[in-house]
């Protein structure tokens, strides 16, 4: 026969009355009885209970003892509840701390106070002891509540800051150079890891692939799915490079189609490919953004790239190999142009005062950017004058490659050079010449030479290069700015090492590689270690430009 209901409400009462708390609760109030009476009262339940009667001394065992709860009475004198509860609130040490409001007040303004300077919940003199248990023990209850969750959002923000570390080692940003192009990046994601894929592969036959791709939404699964694309379509496009962008596209979208099984995820994508025997770029739009055109200094009609393709990569309806070479978009590289392919994080940000999206003012701050051939690079330059223009980059994954086909008239040097000294004094002169015949002064002239015999005398002396090896030197004059590219195969360079020891001339001339003199010549220096390559890019701009 089961007990009567008063009696199970009233045992069940006792046990919640009775049941262990176990925290740490700070006790603030002027009167001793009543400090008393709460400590006995908290630690009958297995609390650890200190007590206060004032403010400030409230304050420095809450700095302490960080406590998991503090029960403050609002009547106390010089600091009363109101004012503690308010900095307590204000202090990000004990902002995270419950507290809940002892008041002998009965107005309703009075317990609004509480809550707006950051109470919890309040309890009213004289209080009944089973009420003021089981709001502690709910009050503790959300604290662990609270404390786990905060643990948890902290492992998560460390595993996917790490997550996104080597996300963005698989997504370099480091230029390419081949004797046709340039190939420039930015990336920028909106979170610790990024939806955005990007890749420059070079293949054997001197063929290149370039392509950018964004997955839908944002989050953890678009960034796996990014990397699983990279990861894809470098194997798809080293055994469908000869078929072309149609069916590099068709093979990588059967692949995300099988291993995503989920409709919420697919990716657009802009592929390229250049071919260096036709001078011929061979171009796949699966339903990404059309990139800018600019050629001679003026931006061409782009529509034409949105011609066929349209479907976006692992779009789960429709047949597996939607892409065909009647897709397809072909247009000869010519020298003098600029390619810009983007994410829509850059035409989808929006202007922080109107709100308005940057739409296709992209192609105008693109076209201005390629204007100045000192900028080395553009793809950097057109998200940096984006957020000059009050644009907002930071709601979505932002990702820019810059395609610039140079101009075979503005290259003056570009040869293999031997591991000679000999040899790299003739070309540092010859460098000098050359410089000079397109309008550069005697004495920028003068800084080009010396910088070609100071980069190629460290790689003869202390490079690394064999006997028979040599390195890869180009040259171009833009107006009145110089650029030299210089490629070679010697040792890893040891720059931080190095640039710690910049008063060491011994120390420069053997490790540095001539840091220090080559970096007083340019107005800019970039080095990078590509695969087995040390790549060295350097800008010098004529003085005499400032003149004239």
């Amino acid at each position: 026969m089961s007990a009567p209901v008063h009696d199970r409400f009233n045992t069940q009462t006792a046990s919640r009355l009775l049941r262990k708390l176990s925290g740490r609760v700070l006790v603030v109030d002027d009167e001793l009885p009543n400090r008393l009476y709460l400590r006995k009262l908290l630690e009958a339940r297995e609390c650890e209970v200190f007590d206060v009667e004032d403010g400030a001394t409230a304050l420095e065992i809450a700095l302490k003892k960080q406590p998991d709860l503090i029960l403050v009475d609002v009547i106390m004198p010089e600091m009363d509840g109101f004012e503690l509860c308010g900095k307590l609130r204000d202090d990000p040490r004990t902002s995270h701390i419950p507290v809940i409001m002892v008041t002998a007040k009965s107005k309703i303004e009075d317990i609004e106070t509480g809550f707006e300077l950051g109470a919890m919940d309040y309890i009213r003199k004289p209080f009944n002891p089973r009420e003021l248990i089981l709001r502690v023990g709910n009050a503790l209850a959300l604290k662990r509540s609270n404390d786990e969750l905060t643990l948890w959002n902290k492992r998560v923000s460390r595993d996917l800051e790490l997550a996104g570390a080597i996300q963005r080692s698989l997504f370099s940003d480091v230029p390419h150079f081949s004797r046709r192009f340039e190939v420039r990046a930015a990336y920028r994601t909106c979170m610790a890891v990024g939806g955005d894929a990007f890749d420059i592969v070079l293949l054997p036959d001197g063929k290149h692939c370039v392509y950018v791709a964004d997955v839908s939404g944002h989050g953890v699964a678009p960034a796996m799915i990014s990397s699983l694309i990279k990861a894809t379509a470098s194997e798809m496009i080293r055994r469908y490079a000869d078929q072309g962008p149609a069916a590099i596209c068709n093979a990588l979208n059967m692949v995300i189609r099988r291993r995503i099984d989920n409709p919420s995820y697919y990716a657009t994508m802009f592929m390229a490919v250049h071919d260096p025997e036709k001078l011929e770029w061979r171009c796949m739009n699966c339903g990404h953004p059309n990139p800018v055109y600019v050629r001679n200094g003026k931006r061409e009609d782009s529509s034409m790239f949105s011609k066929g393709g349209g479907t976006p990569i692992g779009f789960p309806f429709g047949d597996e190999k939607p892409y065909s070479v009647d897709d397809e978009v072909s247009f000869k590289d010519e020298g003098d142009t600029f390619f810009l392919i983007y994410t829509d994080g850059l035409t989808e940000a929006r202007h922080a005062q109107t709100q308005e999206e940057c739409g296709s003012r992209i192609d105008l701050i693109y076209e201005r950017v390629v204007q100045d051939p000192a900028i080395p690079n553009k793809s950097v330059a057109v998200l940096d004058a984006l957020e000059a223009a009050n644009y907002q980059l930071g709601a979505d994954d932002c990702t820019a490659i810059s395609i610039h086909m140079l101009d075979p008239e503005k290259i003056v040097i570009e040869q293999k050079v031997s591991r000679n000294i000999y040899l790299v004094s003739e070309v540092a002169k010859q460098a000098d010449e050359a410089v000079m015949a397109r309008g550069i002064s005697q004495e920028t002239a003068t800084l080009v030479r010396l910088l070609v015999m100071e980069l190629g005398a460290n790689l003869v002396d202390h490079g690394g290069l064999g006997e028979e090896d040599s390195f890869w030197l180009q040259i171009r004059v833009d107006g009145k700015v110089c650029q030299l590219v210089l490629v070679d195969e010697g040792d890893e360079w040891d720059l931080e090492q190095a640039l710690s020891h910049e008063l060491d001339a011994a120390y420069m001339g053997e490790r540095g590689r001539g840091l220090g003199i080559t970096n007083s010549i340019v107005d800019r220096i970039e080095r990078y270690r590509v695969n087995s390559e040390n790549l060295t890019y350097c800008t010098i701009i004529d003085a005499e430009e400032d003149a004239g």
